[in-house]
């Protein structure tokens, strides 16, 4: 049985020098859900979701986050905290004309949606995270490392297992970046290729990139 497309509108919500880009789909009145998308992604991750939700009846939102697709781009890493993106969303549920609604994380989304958790209950109707515990972020590095599975990564061959990649970027930064713009497509295309059920189990090309 087939179902109607439900269809999914652009909006911003600007204010002073910020703007959030964000996709929506169902009633205005509809009880509001919002996914908040991660690295390497955009609001249009959540278009299925958007499609689905407002169907149901929901109000259904995602937002470009800031530093992706339309919204506004930063260059310095600060601007980049938890504590400033954290204050783009409650912004834009105040654009909303709402109170609280349910946060659904993936990826660095999901610290985004844990923090308001944490932090700013009652603007929470509840909250869920694909992929990403609660507290990850807030443990650090070094907790991560602890948990990989040292059957697929031995240390003395993969001494921080799969997260290699994030020491890369951290260590450096400048080359990292570099290497993302000087070819955009292929990057895109090596981050958004489909998944091999013959990788299951064996080490993961991300713990061997410094």
């Amino acid at each position: 049985m087939s179902h109607p497309t439900e269809r999914i509108h652009e909006h911003s919500a600007g204010s002073g020098s910020h703007t959030t880009f964000y996709l929506a789909a169902g009633p205005q009145d509809g009880p509001l859900i919002i996914f908040v998308h991660g690295w390497p992604e955009l609001s249009h991750s959540w278009r299925h979701q958007l499609s689905t939700f407002g169907r149901l009846g929901f109000r259904a939102v995602a937002p470009d986050m800031r530093g992706y697709g339309r919204s506004t781009v930063y260059t310095r890493h600060e601007d980049y905290g938890q504590e400033r993106v954290v204050g783009d969303m409650l912004a834009l549920l105040d654009r909303l004309g709402r109170e609280r609604a349910v946060w659904v994380g993936h990826d660095w989304g999901s610290p985004t949606v844990w923090a308001i958790a944490s932090h700013h209950p009652d603007r929470c109707q509840g909250v869920a995270s694909l992929c990403v515990p609660y507290g990850t972020l807030e443990a650090g590095f070094d907790a991560l490392v602890e948990r990989v599975d040292r059957r697929v990564y031995p240390e003395a061959e993969f001494p921080v297992g799969q997260w290699d990649y994030q020491l890369f970027y951290e260590e450096s930064f400048a080359a990292a970046s570099a290497a993302f713009e000087a070819h955009p497509f292929n990057l895109v295309k090596a981050l958004f290729r489909k998944g091999n059920p013959g990788g299951r189990g064996k080490p993961a090309a991300t713990a061997s990139i410094r």
